[in-house]
Parts: C-alpha cells; sequence; structure tokens
C-alpha cells in the first residue's frame, strides 16, 4: 500500500462533455467522471476537488451502457489522442451531436426545441481515416523515444500502431521506429523544458485518395552536416515520396516553425477531394478526415449556393474556396498564413479557377479594408481555428450587410459563442448540422446557416 487515502463514490452518470468525460450531480456538487458513458452506474475515484466540482476515475462499472464496447487499441486510456473508444460508434455520434446541442442552447442561449432533430453525419471510415500524424520525440532513459502524449500531460506514450492513423502512417512510422531502434543517431530527443535538444517532432502525411506521402523532422537549432545525413538516412527508411526539414527554435509547444526546406522530392504531396486535386506541404493546414472533409465541404458549398460574390475567411490553402468558387462569380479568400496563401494560389490555378482574390492577412486587420461601396458580398463563410472569430470580424460582417453566414466550426463552444454575438445583430439561426471528423475522439464539426434580411 502506498498510503494513500482514496475515496470511492457511486454515480449515475447522466450527461457527456466536450472532453469526452461522463457528468454526475451529487448533493457536494458535478463531478467529470472519466471513462463513464450517459446512463451509467459507476463506481469512481476521487482524483481532484475544485471548488465548483470533482474529477473522477472510473473503477468499475456496476450498470454499463447499451453502447459501451472493449477499445480496439491497447494505449487507450494512456495515449491522449482518443476518449471515446469504450463507445460504440452510433453512441459516439449521439454523444457529440448531443455536446453541439448543449453548446448552442447553454452557451448560445439558443431555444432547445431548435435542435430536436439534430444528429452527427458519420464519418465514410471511423478507424484508420487520418492522413495526418505528429510525433513528438524526447529523451527517456538516455535513449530517443518518440510515440503520443499521454491524457493531460506531455509524457511520451510508447506507442507502436494507432488505430485512426492511415495504414500509410502506420507503415512509415513503424520503419522509423526500427531504424530508430538499430542504428545510433547522434542527435538527441527535445526537451521543452530546457528548449534543448535536435529533434522535435516527426510528421507524417499521406494523401488517402492518391497514396502519396510526407515525412518532415521539425528540429530545433541549426544541425551539423552529420546530423543532416543521419536524418536523411532515418527518414529514406520510410520510403516518403518527398521528405523535408522543418525549423523551429521557439520554446513552448506549438510544433511547426515558419520555415521549411526540402531533403527529398518537391515537398508537396497531392490529394483529391471530389472532383478537385489539390496539394499541400508540411506546414499547411488540411482537414484530416479526407473521406469527411469532402461531405463537408459540399454541404457548406451548397449553403453557399446562389451567392455571386462570396467572402471566405481562414482560407487556408483553398479546399474550401475550390467548392466555394465552383458555385459562385467571385469568391475574396483571406488567410495569415503566407504559405498557405500561396498554396491556395496554385490550388486554384492548378483547377482552373480565375475568379478568386486571395488575400494574405489576418482576418480581423483585413476584413476592415473591405467595406467599399465596389465590394457587396452575398455571402460570408467562416472556418475559424478553435478560439472562433475574433469579434472585431464578426461585426464586420455585420456592418457590412451580409445577407448569409456560414459558419464551419471545430469547437462547439466558440460556435455558439459567436452565433450568439451575430443574434443580437438580427442574424437568424436556420441551421446547424454536425459532422464527425474525428471518430474515436469527443471532438466535432459542426457548419451553421444563419441569415439577415
Amino acid at each position: 500500500m502506498n498510503g494513500r487515502r482514496t475515496t470511492i463514490i457511486t454515480l449515475n452518470v447522466t450527461g457527456f462533455t466536450s472532453e469526452g468525460t461522463g457528468i454526475a450531480r451529487t448533493d457536494k456538487g458535478v463531478v467529470f467522471v472519466q471513462g463513464a458513458l450517459p446512463g451509467e452506474k459507476v463506481n469512481a475515484e476521487i482524483v481532484a476537488r475544485k471548488k465548483d466540482f470533482m474529477i473522477a476515475d472510473t473503477v468499475s462499472i456496476e450498470q454499463a451502457s447499451s453502447g459501451r464496447v472493449t477499445p480496439r487499441c491497447k494505449y487507450y486510456g494512456k495515449c491522449g489522442g482518443c476518449q471515446l473508444q469504450h463507445a460504440d460508434y452510433d453512441t459516439q455520434l449521439t454523444l457529440k451531436a448531443g455536446i453541439v446541442r448543449d453548446a448552442m442552447t447553454r452557451i448560445g442561449g439558443f431555444p432547445a426545441e431548435k435542435f430536436n432533430a439534430l444528429t452527427c453525419e458519420a464519418s465514410p471510415k471511423f478507424w484508420g481515416y487520418r492522413n495526418k500524424a505528429s510525433f513528438p520525440v524526447q529523451n527517456l532513459k538516455g535513449k530517443i523515444a518518440t510515440g503520443f502524449y499521454r491524457a493531460g500531460t506531455h509524457r511520451l506514450e510508447l506507442i507502436r500502431q494507432c488505430p485512426v492513423n492511415a495504414k500509410k502512417l502506420n507503415e512509415m512510422y513503424e520503419k522509423i521506429l526500427a531504424a530508430l531502434e538499430n542504428n545510433r543517431y547522434s542527435f538527441d530527443g527535445y526537451d521543452e523544458r530546457t528548449n534543448k535538444g535536435k529533434l522535435r517532432h516527426i510528421i507524417a502525411r499521406t494523401g488517402i485518395n492518391t497514396g502519396e506521402s510526407l515525412l518532415s523532422f521539425v528540429i530545433n537549432g541549426k544541425l551539423s552536416s552529420k546530423n543532416v545525413k543521419a536524418l536523411i538516412s532515418l527518414g529514406m527508411s520510410a520510403a516518403p515520396d518527398t521528405l523535408t526539414l522543418n525549423h523551429n527554435s521557439k520554446p513552448g509547444n506549438v510544433i511547426l516553425g515558419t520555415y521549411t526546406e526540402n531533403l527529398l522530392g518537391s515537398g508537396l504531396i497531392h490529394e483529391r477531394l471530389g472532383k478537385f486535386d489539390l496539394m499541400f506541404d508540411t506546414t499547411s493546414f488540411f482537414q484530416v478526415n479526407t473521406g469527411q472533409a469532402e461531405k463537408l465541404f459540399t454541404y457548406a458549398s451548397e449553403l453557399a449556393k446562389g451567392a455571386k460574390n462570396i467572402l471566405e475567411l481562414y482560407s487556408g490553402t483553398g479546399s474550401l474556396t475550390c467548392y466555394l468558387a465552383a458555385n459562385s462569380e467571385h469568391v475574396t479568400s483571406i488567410e495569415e498564413w503566407k504559405s498557405a496563401v500561396r498554396m491556395a494560389a496554385k490550388n486554384l490555378k492548378a483547377n482552373g479557377f480565375d475568379n478568386v482574390e486571395t488575400l494574405c492577412g489576418k482576418s480581423e486587420e483585413v476584413i476592415s479594408d473591405l467595406n467599399e461601396p465596389t465590394r457587396r458580398f452575398d455571402a460570408v463563410v467562416l472556418d475559424p481555428p478553435r478560439d472562433g472569430c475574433e469579434r472585431s470580424v464578426l461585426e464586420a460582417v455585420n456592418n457590412f450587410g451580409v445577407p448569409r453566414v456560414i459558419y464551419v466550426s471545430c469547437n462547439p463552444a466558440t460556435l455558439a459563442r459567436d452565433c450568439k454575438i451575430l443574434s443580437g445583430h438580427g442574424y437568424k439561426l436556420e441551421s446547424v448540422k454536425a459532422f464527425d471528423m474525428f471518430p474515436q475522439t469527443a471532438h466535432v464539426e459542426s457548419v451553421c446557416l444563419l441569415t439577415k434580411e
């Protein structure tokens, strides 16, 4: 015995959070229960007490949900990548629709009856769907090691296979592991506490529909020619179509730096979404679930159909832009990442579009220059990062008098917040549709349509 006092309580789980934990309510407050599903009766150990809530780990299950299954991955519960492998897929979809519904009513303040028919669109694949994986690298017991972070920490779980990664990614990763274990290299893993160590991350990407592959090493500081040769040797063991070196010497947990050099190949890989051929590089944002991205982009572009002049914010490398440009006379797209803007221009040209103006800069800064009599937008499409839109962006959309807003979001909480702001300006929430972009996790993508006369 370690002498640690534990508190085990029996809980009836009635809800679910966007972080993937069950919710139970007791006379002492709310308890967030790791590993529990709504409708279950569990025995749980209290592991943390906060002012307004407690956190508990499921110890045993007295009454299981009919949707409970055995997780496929042996690292589940240790690796922090997935939160829902213990739920069957239909249950996952139900839970994710509930997460969106809860955010829109609780945070957005919209009436609950508006979401009675809300469901979550199933992913074409719910295993082996990810087209990108990022593996942090550290030194453990004097040896270089890689894997995924354990839940809630920056400690490595040394995985060998990931069932949500595409087959090509797992094949590349296995070859990298074998090379690391069978050879001695003169570089070491990164220590984020000291900002020392050369190799920070291994990035693997693949085109699901093309089979092409990209491998990149994220390094800290300059490498000797000996180290570069060692990395090339390591990279070649995975046989990628293109191999790159990304430079990131900034402290912190941001994975990629702004400068990338090619070691092998063009530094680009191609993918096909619907009828569009797209290319992207090491740093490009590209939806990790190719098949579901096709469905989401088709849906979002249908909501914008009929608009002659579209403003698209946070446009990335032009994936959704292609869908919008195919159904409109003109698109003005804004993206702050310079390499993404360059890639978008290439993608649009490759697909024969000459009706798109691409602008580089932060949306909240560039948008203020677009309110001109010569620019009248029929629709605006928003696809911001998890933090959502700056309030100034939403204010500008209102000031423009844009009659139609299509909002694509990966965070139900900030989506609900921003829809509430737009609603306060007279926009009416017409529809909400959830898409399961990230099976086996608690994350969910949504698309909202708001209109204003």
